[in-house]
């Protein structure tokens, strides 16, 4: 009966707050400044869906809580996503507190007054996987994202090493990189960090900044070892063929490591499916033959 009374007394406190803020403008107002910066258009259906609503009830209460470890995690994750455009870290947290918090009260509530009770462990059930599926939503962007990058990352290095070789310095040899390979998160990152570099950021900042950006293993120990190449005066040639073997090397292994898992995997299906369907067809004759079934 309690949870009955705060369920409708936060889904009727909600609602109240909605609608205020939609006859007084102030949702209208945000959703046009969100256009005019030509921001926030991405994302889920749910995201997209909810965003004025947890934008109105969740973040003026949500931006008051003590995260920095959090939102400083948080926001390294949605920059390696590529969603910096797409969702910020103050979002975010109002994103799932709204949906592991008022979105399951809201139904439990609608519910209650349709006069179906249901029971606490679905309630408990939809705000665990409300409050997990921001995060959810992120890390699955950011594995696709990472997958690109892993894809596309042997031929920008082979580029990189012909164009050096070929007598262009490594600024030149970016901007062929990012003219000659079709586009993908990886070379939007190289221009990126080329317009830092333009806009007067150095060359290891510039790369450490894009190594920070991606965060990816593969990432960060290249540009770790061309900064320290740039540092020593040594030829980014010799260093960048040495680093495109050793990725194409570790993309063989992880092949043959892929391939072993999934022999591993095809054993159910095999034991529990064929195996019984093969029996069948070889045993199921004779043992009707012995019970005189013709």
């Amino acid at each position: 009966m309690l949870l009955a009374l705060i369920s409708i007394g936060v889904t009727g406190s909600a609602t109240f707050y909605l609608s205020w803020n939609l006859f007084s403008g102030a949702l209208e107002s945000a959703a046009a400044d969100r256009l005019d910066q030509g921001k926030r258009n991405g994302g889920s259906a749910l995201l997209r869906l909810f965003r004025p609503l947890f934008r109105a009830l969740v973040m003026p209460y949500s931006g008051k809580l003590k995260l920095a470890d959090w939102r400083k995690k948080m926001k390294r994750r949605i920059t390696s996503a590529g969603l910096e455009d797409v969702i910020d870290v103050e979002e975010l947290l109002a994103f799932k507190i709204f949906m592991g918090l008022v979105v399951p009260l809201a139904v439990y509530t609608y519910f209650l007054v349709m006069g179906n009770m249901i029971p606490l462990w679905m309630l408990a059930g939809m705000m665990l996987v409300g409050f997990v599926y921001p995060s959810m939503m992120i890390s699955g962007e950011r594995a696709v994202r990472h997958e690109e990058i892993k894809l596309q990352l042997p031929f920008v290095i082979d580029l990189l090493t012909l164009s050096t070789e070929a007598g262009l310095d490594f600024i030149g040899a970016l901007q062929k990189v990012v003219e000659k390979t079709r586009p993908g998160p990886l070379v939007n990152e190289i221009e990126r960090m080329l317009q830092e570099i333009r806009l007067g950021t150095t060359r290891a900042d510039a790369m450490r900044t894009l190594s920070w950006r991606i965060d990816l293993q593969e990432i960060s120990s290249l540009i770790a070892v061309l900064v320290t190449a740039d540092q020593m005066g040594s030829s980014l040639g010799d260093v960048l063929r040495v680093q495109s073997d050793l990725i194409r090397s570790q993309r063989f292994t992880t092949a043959e490591k892929k391939g072993a898992a999934a022999s591993q995997k095809l054993l159910f299906p095999l034991i529990f499916f064929i195996m019984p369907a093969v029996f069948i067809m070889i045993f199921g004759p004779v043992i009707l033959g012995f019970l005189g079934v013709r």
